[in-house]
């Protein structure tokens, strides 16, 4: 961190929403007044049970591997999309794909890429809403071992 830009290593969670592509201009923005990088980040979930034409099944076999490549070949592919739509030519950035619980995935990138700073979107849930889903953003913010801005 320096004294004139303390940001140089921003990470970008997104979940690809209105929100987070705001984030992601933001967080590119803060790494490119510092000359730094800016690290895109996306947590995927792949259900661990899910219905076939026979009925249930679990996370093992290859029904389960097949959807699981699927899944994550879809969030690269949005995921670099967003990189190439978002990020100037020649700033430097890094794309992440994740599986899990996405606060505990960001707040360990966070630890493991030496990050200074994550921006995030919000998606303004309040009441019933918020308390069903909980917030991604709102564990992160009180978790993170570095400054985290949010924005909507």
């Amino acid at each position: 961190m320096s004294d004139t830009h303390p940001f140089v290593n921003v990470l970008v969670p997104t979940d690809f929403s209105e929100s987070s592509v705001a984030a992601v201009r933001l967080g590119v923005a803060m790494a490119k007044a510092s000359g730094g990088r800016v690290t895109l980040m996306h947590v995927g979930v792949v259900p661990h049970v899910y219905a076939t034409e026979w009925g249930m099944s679990g996370h093992t076999g290859p029904l389960f591997h097949q959807l699981a490549e699927e899944v994550n070949t879809e969030q690269r592919r949005r995921l670099d999309e967003l990189a190439r739509a978002e990020v100037p030519e020649g700033m430097e950035v890094v794309t992440l794909i994740r599986e899990g619980f996405a606060p505990e995935e960001v707040n360990s990138q966070v630890v493991d890429g030496g990050h200074d700073l994550v921006v995030m979107g919000t998606h303004g849930r309040t009441g019933l809403k918020r308390a069903l889903l909980g917030s991604v953003t709102e564990r992160v913010v009180r978790e993170c071992p570095v400054p985290v801005m949010v924005t909507k």
